[in-house]
């Protein structure tokens, strides 16, 4: 284990020392419905903890994580039926995204890594990296961003849970759910864990939204059976990925 430094505790004459060859880290979550059993910043959470565990392995630099993403969609998030969800139209994420992106670099980021934990963030985050190298913002610079869940292959999901829906319907999930009994237990509300027998589709949409995908919970996947292990099986093998990342020129 290495020391890491969180960003925002830095003072401004060791900003770029700190920085130097190292790489610096940025959580992406969300603010958004996780069922009646996980708390609203429940992406922001896992997208953190993510973060911090990396950054001890390697020495990193932890960016505060971006607790607004994109808006939550029926099929992968519950939609909009549900209080609490608070977000940011696309085109405002992407000029954010590469704004913040941007002024990292300035500030004398070399290398950064993005950790997403909201599966609607990932396509803007792209378009905003895609937009910084046209603009010879990342010149200098090595990037790497990718969500969680993509680091994780349907047969390691299946070893841990027993069962795999598919990815999108693993909102407020075993998956989701599991790692917030590893990284925040005191969060859970686990006596509220319930099950789900619909079936979720992904890449469709349809208005009015089918019952069947959201239920009246907000739930998209069966939850009562998590244990912590599972978590903790799955966060190790999320953390060595991105680190597998960093290492893969």
């Amino acid at each position: 284990m290495k020391k890491s430094v969180p960003y925002n505790e830095l003072a401004w004459p060791g900003v770029k020392k700190a920085l130097a060859g190292r790489w610096l880290i940025l959580p992406f979550g969300s603010m958004e419905q996780h069922g009646p059993h996980l708390p609203l910043g429940t992406d922001t959470v896992l997208a953190g903890h993510m973060a911090r565990e990396v950054a001890a392995e390697i020495g990193g630099v932890t960016a505060p994580a971006m607790e607004y993403g994109g808006r939550s969609l029926p099929n992968s998030g519950g939609g909009p039926g549900y209080p609490g969800g608070v977000f940011f139209p696309g085109k405002t994420l992407i000029d954010m995204y590469e704004r913040l992106i941007h002024g990292y670099i300035q500030n004398g980021a070399e290398k950064i890594l993005l950790v997403n934990a909201h599966w609607e963030n990932e396509a803007f985050l792209f378009e905003a990296l895609e937009r910084a190298r046209e603009k010879k913002y990342l010149e200098s610079s090595k990037i790497v961003a990718a969500s969680w869940w993509n680091l994780v292959s349907e047969k390691e999901a299946l070893d841990i849970f027993g069962f795999f829906p598919g990815w999108s319907a693993e909102h407020a999930g075993q998956a989701e759910t599991a790692l917030m009994l590893a990284y925040a237990p005191e969060q859970v509300r686990f006596e509220k864990a319930l099950d789900h027998k619909g079936h979720i589709p992904e890449g469709i949409y349809k208005y009015p939204v089918p019952k069947s995908w959201t239920g009246t919970n907000g739930v998209l996947s069966s939850t009562t059976h998590v244990k912590p292990e599972m978590g903790k099986r799955l966060s190790e093998i999320i953390k060595s990925r991105f680190i597998a990342l960093l290492e893969d020129d």
